[in-house]
Parts: structure tokens; C-alpha cells; sequence
């Protein structure tokens, strides 16, 4: 209890009269200033409990949004890139005879869009040298298999044609131990792995069949939310072998 300072008791002239019975009892006089409850409160445990303040739950809110907000946008950047096609439309040329494949087979590729033909001749005299490209991507649908099929033929025509066809060496000039011989697959057939370190990945295969040398590469990668992925290697081997396999048997003969 907090005794009345000097000079703020009962003046004169202030409170009922001396005497016994009135005037205040020892230690109850009136309150200092500043020792009251603030103005609009009354005393303890009376009147309604005081306002809880809405400060935090509105900055709470705030960093909540900015979090959400912060995490949503790079989301929606990973999902749109994610969901955004990785093929094409095919081009309404066909393909020729030499690069013909079955539509089972391109499906199983997932490169069933073609994409063109490109031809070149070499000639040097009699000697004479024919090329024919082609060509194949995924469809517009899909986002995930980033892959690409590519066919090459050469003809060799003139003198020593196929002498000049088997000791040809076109294609890719991989180390030996990147390389292994396929038997059952026209005269000679190599396989090249086209794996790296990275998601870039794949298959060539090299063919030669009398005066054909026939070159499929079938490499690229499957395309992840976050990161992409490697072709599975003995579904690349599988795909290059049988590609080749179908095209020697369908050439010209």
C-alpha cells in the first residue's frame, strides 16, 4: 500500500470532520497520481477484458502471402516450362523409300513427326556418291521425350562401288571402347554409345549392306520438372539396332 506524500492528504476545508468514525483509516488515503488504472479501464477484474490487438495476425498475414507468393512464382515457372511441348509438327512431305519405317516401330521411338529429307551428290568421274537424310522429332503432345531420331544413306556408285562402300567410315569417330560390333545386322554393323556425363545421351548405329553404308543416331533426353534425364542406354542401343534392322532390309536392291 503506498502512504499519501505529504501534502495530499485531507486539507482544511477537505472531507468530513475530524473525530472518530470519519476521515480515512491509516494507509487508505487517496491514490497518487499515476497509480490509478488509465483512463477507459476500470479495475482489476471488472469490465470487459481489454481489445486484443490485430498487429501480428495482419503482419503475420502479410509474410504468409509474400511467402506463398515467393514459392508460386518459381512454380509456375518450373510447370510452365515442364508442360510446354518438346516436338513438332510433322512436314507434309514424306519420306523416301530408303528411310521408310513402320509406324509401330516410330512409336516405340517416340519420334513419329517427320521432319524432311535432304539429298547431296558427290561425283568425281565415274566415282559417284549419294546422301539422303531424314528426319524425325516427338509430336506437338509431347512434353517429356526431347529426343530425335536421324537417318543417313549412302549410295556408292561407280567403279568398286562396294569395295569402296565397306571401307568407308562415316558417322561417328568415337573411341574403340564406345564402340561394339552387332552381328545380325546387314554385312558389318557397329554401335556407338553417345553418352555423357550430362542428360544428353543416345545410340548410333552403323551399317554396311553391298553399296549402302546406313548411319542411325538416335540420341537426346526425357525432360524432368526440375532436371532431365539420360535415355536409358539399353533403350537407346535398342532403338538405334532396330531402326537399322528394318531400313537394310527395305533398301533397294
Amino acid at each position: 500500500m503506498h502512504q499519501p506524500p505529504q501534502g495530499y492528504g485531507q486539507g482544511p476545508g477537505h472531507g468530513p470532520p475530524p473525530g472518530q468514525g470519519y476521515g480515512q483509516q491509516p494507509g487508505y488515503g487517496p491514490p497518487q497520481p499515476g497509480y490509478g488504472p488509465p483512463p477507459g479501464y476500470g479495475p482489476p477484474g471488472y469490465g470487459p477484458p481489454p481489445k486484443k490487438k490485430k498487429t501480428g495476425l495482419i503482419v503475420g498475414l502479410i509474410v504468409g502471402g509474400v511467402v506463398l507468393l515467393g514459392l508460386g512464382i518459381p512454380g509456375g515457372i518450373f510447370a510452365s516450362e515442364y508442360y510446354s511441348s518438346v516436338g513438332k509438327a510433322p512436314v507434309s512431305q514424306q519420306p523416301p523409300a530408303e528411310c521408310t519405317l513402320s509406324p509401330e516401330l516410330l512409336s516405340k521411338t517416340f519420334t513419329n513427326s517427320f521432319q524432311g529429307v535432304r539429298d547431296n551428290e558427290i561425283k568425281a568421274g565415274d566415282i559417284v556418291t549419294k546422301q539422303q537424310g531424314c528426319s524425325w522429332l516427338p509430336p506437338e503432345s509431347d512434353n517429356v521425350h526431347d529426343r530425335a531420331l536421324q537417318i543417313t544413306v549412302y549410295r556408292y556408285e561407280g567403279p568398286n562401288a562396294e569395295k569402296r562402300a565397306s571401307e568407308s567410315s562415316p558417322g561417328s569417330a568415337a573411341p574403340s571402347e564406345r564402340q561394339q560390333q552387332v552381328q545380325g545386322i546387314g554385312e558389318k554393323a557397329v554401335l556407338v554409345s553417345l553418352d555423357t556425363d550430362s542428360a544428353f545421351s543416345g545410340a548410333e548405329l552403323r551399317v554396311t549392306q553391298g553399296v549402302y553404308v546406313v548411319i542411325v543416331t538416335y540420341k537426346g533426353w526425357d525432360k524432368g520438372f526440375f532436371t532431365n534425364s539420360p535415355i536409358p542406354p539399353a533403350e537407346s542401343a535398342e532403338v538405334a539396332k532396330s531402326v537399322g534392322a528394318e531400313l537394310v532390309k527395305n533398301l533397294p536392291r
